[in-house]
């Protein structure tokens, strides 16, 4: 396996890149440019941040002022000839609490040798972008998994919104309680009655709309300019086939009685299309999918549990390449999948900031005195510990041995938990001969 996921601190610091896995003279070779599907953040463009105040312990609370609510629907003042009434109005606030979280990602360990017969003369540059991509992605699915915890609400397709969700925090075997876990999801996901069509979309944000009085976006975050198609609109986040598949939904097909116009052709900068004038669509690479029954291999071995998301790419050691993960793609294996519907202020993405300057800074003139490094950066050091064959430990005196490292914080703050919800819907394509 090329990658290892959740391993701890001391797993595998002595393991060096398998040098055999690159091609070497006297084969002649020219490295294929594959251009790689765009991984955007999509989640930390809508979430807006908040700033760790140091010092402050480890739990941080969010605390929102709450305005009083329109308390009636009629109004009928007394004449001005007699003693009026009055409104007296409280505001109250409502408070939320997060904890930070850590994670380190780091590459095999380097040795010099390869440099003098590697033909692949920029693979360490390769592995750096290929940590800063993995960082990123990680983020986006830590900020999924936090609002897929965290949401009070959940929209089943054909069905409509389900109140009163659990929002405990849940954990690897998705067992916790009060959280939603695998056996709840596989529960929620029986009561799924459609796709995701776009009768289900305008309900959902009529929903978010009505329902839950959600703001929508005046904007988009981390992007080179503001995103005029984000103003005054909802966001439905989604992958690209159940965008694609809205082409043949029988709502945009019956255009005398349907849902039109429904503009699926508009770009605005990575958001796509404009629905009922509302709502912009933004594409999720990697969404949640997965089973109501054990997903299991061609030997009956258990792979994926009933209720558990399916990762979405694999390492074939056949031919030594990334793919995606059939039991993902497949209909069969895959058959549902988790989009979002969102206004305006779900939730907040956590900016740690630097560690404390007593470990930020190199106040000696001593090469080898390292700063603390957490907020993604990548650094290659040699740092390492060397493993002979004897058994023997070496602290690397020589510098032949090379590895990247990084530290990176991870933090979400539920903001008001009614601006959005998922919505689990079943997957499905369109029929491949016309009707």
């Amino acid at each position: 396996m090329p990658a290892f996921y959740d391993k701890p601190a001391m797993f595998a610091n002595f393991t060096t890149q398998d040098n055999n896995l690159y091609n070497k003279l006297p084969f002649y070779l020219v490295k294929n440019e594959v251009k790689h599907f765009p991984t955007w953040n999509v989640f930390e463009q809508l979430l807006e941040d908040v700033r760790w105040v140091p010092n402050e312990g480890d739990v941080m609370k969010g605390v929102t002022p709450q305005r009083s609510p329109v308390g009636r629907a009629l109004f009928f003042p007394n004449p001005i000839t007699t003693l009026p009434n009055k409104d007296i109005y409280q505001v109250t606030e409502s408070a939320e609490t997060a904890i930070v979280y850590k994670h380190r990602y780091e590459s095999f360990q380097f040795n010099f040798v390869p440099n003098f017969d590697v033909f692949w003369k920029d693979y360490l540059a390769f592995n750096d972008k290929d940590i800063v991509d993995k960082i990123a992605v990680s983020n986006n699915q830590f900020l999924e998994t936090q609002m897929w915890f965290s949401a009070a609400n959940v929209y089943i397709a054909g069905v409509g919104i389900q109140t009163g969700c659990p929002t405990g925090q849940g954990n690897i075997p998705l067992n916790a309680p009060n959280s939603k876990t695998a056996a709840w999801l596989t529960g929620i996901a029986q009561q799924v009655q459609s796709n995701l069509s776009l009768r289900d979309v305008y309900n959902a944000v009529l929903s978010l709309q009505e329902d839950f009085a959600a703001p929508p976006f005046e904007g988009a975050r981390n992007m080179p300019m503001d995103n005029e198609g984000l103003k005054g609109k909802y966001v439905v986040v989604t992958s690209t086939e159940a965008w694609m598949n809205w082409t043949f939904d029988p709502d945009v097909l019956n255009k005398l009685n349907g849902l039109a116009p429904c503009d699926l052709n508009l770009l605005f900068n990575d958001f796509k299309g404009l629905l009922f004038g509302t709502t912009t669509v933004k594409l999720h690479r990697y969404p949640i999918r997965f089973n109501i029954v054990n997903v299991n291999d061609p030997s009956g071995n258990l792979l994926y549990a009933s209720g558990t998301p399916i990762p979405p790419e694999i390492y074939d050691a056949t031919d030594n390449k990334w793919k995606p993960n059939p039991y993902y793609t497949s209909l069969l294996t895959a058959p549902f999948e988790i989009a979002w519907a969102l206004g305006a202020s779900f939730g907040k993405s956590i900016k740690v900031g630097p560690p404390p300057k007593e470990f930020a800074t190199r106040n000696m003139s001593a090469e080898k005195f390292y700063s603390l490094r957490w907020n993604g950066e990548v650094q290659l050091t040699d740092q390492v510990l060397i493993s002979y064959p004897d058994g023997s430990l070496d602290l690397n005196p020589y510098g032949e041995q090379l590895k990247f490292i990084s530290q990176c914080t991870h933090g979400y703050l539920p903001g008001e938990r009614r601006y959005g919800f998922p919505i689990v819907f079943a997957r499905r394509r369109p029929s491949k001969i016309a009707n």
